[in-house]
């Protein structure tokens, strides 16, 4: 009957034998009071091993849940100050782009409809111009002769003032034209300087006598598309924000720390993120923020991370894990294979005299480098087996079948 018991449970030991797999827990296994032992020859034929308990400073660590987020510092709203209707969206979420590139294209009658009025009053304007000109040469022409006539003592000296008089109000009227020309291209400009348009638009529409209507929306800095809000079709009023772009290199790391750590932070301290699509990755940064107010319906304090991400590796939203280096503390380690698991209990052997091994039940921390912290149930000066551990549980188990 023992030799079927223990076919029975190595089964289950095997699943879960190592500290780092955790299995469905068999039935509860109690030490044996007596040290196990092995023969020398069973020691080679395991090639049995031991090694001595580690003492290491470790680092004491708070541990939170979080979120990435795009730092508002290096973000930058889009806003379109021209009103119309989107013609093209020509980036989606997501795409990086360069400072200056064209985003999308919004049509603006309204914005048409100023050029068109000025073009009007601008040609209105230059018809007068040409008819001041015109009186202008035809009232120099009295003029000169008048002052001859006047200077041969031909012509009175009032018909020569009368001439006189008609060419200033001529030139009078040209200047007058000017004025008003000037005048309407200064305040054609600062109305459209009022939908965020160059003053150059004003001198290409005078220049080719054309009615621009679409407008281009351009990125203000280098970065990632962080927010879309536009679609072609769309009708959007003077000062909507479109778009907003980011600059990801530098991202925010918000996490929220249990009230019963809220102690041990303080900025400046060294935090580490990890990603759980990105295993094996870590990202370092410092705490540059702390809440001044705990959640009353989580019980947490919000804090925040500054992480380089040069790579991009890191999203806004991505759900992380933080871990901030609080303090050290001295720590006992053994060899992850020294360590076997039995239902919730984890169980080393430690080295006696003459082959004798004793079994000890140890309460385990982190997993660190291919070692596992020991909370409790060893002391320094131990020896544990590292390869051959399983084979004296093994035999532990079939003793406690018998």
């Amino acid at each position: 009957m023992s030799r079927k018991l223990l076919a029975s449970l190595l089964p289950l030991v095997l699943a879960g034998c190592t500290a780092s797999q955790p299995a469905a827990p068999p039935p509860h296994v109690a030490a044996p009071t007596d040290p196990l032992s092995l023969t020398e020859q069973e020691r080679i034929k395991i090639g049995l091993s031991t090694d001595k308990i580690v003492v290491r400073t470790l680092p004491v660590l708070v541990e939170a849940t979080g979120t990435v987020r795009a730092n508002p510092n290096l973000t930058t709203p889009v806003i379109s100050l021209v009103p119309g209707r989107v013609e093209e969206v020509k980036v989606q979420h997501g795409d990086e782009v360069k400072k200056a590139q064209e985003l999308a294209s919004i049509r603006s009658d309204e914005v048409g409809q100023i050029e068109a009025e000025m073009l009007t009053h601008m040609l209105e304007l230059q018809s007068e111009k040409r008819q001041a000109a015109l009186k202008i040469a035809l009232a120099q022409k009295v003029y000169d002769r008048q002052k001859r006539l006047l200077d041969e003592r031909i012509a009175a000296r009032a018909d020569f003032e009368q001439a006189e008089s008609e060419l200033q109000q001529a030139n009078a009227l040209a200047a007058a034209a000017e004025e008003k020309e000037q005048a309407l291209v200064i305040s054609t400009k600062e109305r459209l300087q009022l939908f965020g348009i160059s003053s150059e638009l004003v001198d290409r529409v005078l220049q080719s006598r054309t009615i621009e209507l679409l407008f281009d929306i351009t990125s203000p800095r280098i970065g990632i598309i962080t927010q879309r809000d536009a679609d072609p079709g769309e009708l959007v009023e003077s000062g909507k924000a479109l778009f907003s772009v980011s600059d990801l290199s530098k991202v925010w790391l918000v996490a929220n720390v249990l009230e019963s750590d809220e102690r041990f932070m303080r900025k400046g301290l060294k935090v580490k993120v990890h990603v759980d699509s990105l295993p094996g990755e870590s990202f370092p940064g410092v705490l540059d923020f702390i809440d001044s107010h705990i959640d009353s319906q989580t019980r947490t304090l919000a804090v925040r991370a500054t992480i380089d991400n040069p790579h991009l590796r890191l999203k806004p939203g991505m759900f992380t894990r933080l871990s901030v280096t609080v303090d050290t503390a001295t720590s006992l380690m053994v060899p992850e294979a020294a360590v076997q698991k039995v239902g919730e209990t984890y169980l080393v052997y430690l080295v006696k005299p003459d082959n004798q091994f004793i079994e000890r039940k140890v309460k385990t921390g982190r997993n660190i480098g291919g070692y596992v912290e020991i909370l409790s149930g060893l002391h320094p000066k131990d020896t544990v087996v590292v390869q051959g551990s399983l084979q004296l549980l093994g035999q532990s188990l079939e003793r406690l079948s018998q």
